[in-house]
């Protein structure tokens, strides 16, 4: 992938947008003591940003938001396995919607690589809480997995029209350009 200064600024945005939708507009719900359920949208950007350019720059743009995001806005200790699972959020989806054809890929394709993706990452969320907090992990997944599903829906829709309407967008400059 060629880097340019239009990639590049998308992306620093996307970021910041991740950042701010996911450490200042989320509601958090305790469960058993700890920050188990927190529902938000910051990973909405991450996943534009892989379908927009690709899947090694939505795992660096999910990577830099979690790094940046705990560093400047600390919700407890830092912890790693958060930033893998940051990262997966801006890789994972980008390779399950590529398998359908471009013609296809509407609502479902977005709607089944969010699925997934939000699935896999609720699993691995759960795996790193119950290690920083010394907790059955079945404990903890079930109300995680619902609040990551009942997500879903609208995170998909979301993302659907966010990336059509970055596609028009691109679409209408090439058209103006010289």
């Amino acid at each position: 992938m060629r880097i340019t200064t239009k990639k590049l600024t998308t992306l620093g945005l996307l970021v910041g947008v991740s950042i701010a939708l996911s450490r200042m507009a989320p509601v958090v719900v305790p469960f058993a003591g700890i920050q188990a359920l927190r529902i938000g949208f910051g990973q909405v950007p991450v996943m534009l940003a892989g379908l927009l350019f690709g899947p090694a720059a939505g795992a660096a743009a999910g990577a830099l938001a979690d790094l940046i995001g705990s560093n400047l806005f600390p919700i407890g200790p830092y912890f790693p396995g958060f930033t893998l699972s940051y990262a997966v959020f801006g890789f994972l989806p980008v390779i399950i919607w590529r398998q359908f054809p471009r013609q296809r890929a509407g609502y479902w394709a977005v709607f089944l690589a969010v699925f997934v993706t939000s699935t896999v990452v609720s699993i691995l969320n759960t795996i790193w809480l119950a290690i920083l907090s010394h907790r059955a992990v079945l404990v903890l997944l079930p109300p995680r997995l619902l609040a990551s599903l009942l997500q879903v829906p609208l995170h998909a829709l979301i993302l659907h029209y966010s990336y059509q309407g970055y596609e028009a967008y691109s679409r209408s400059l090439s058209r103006q350009s010289p």
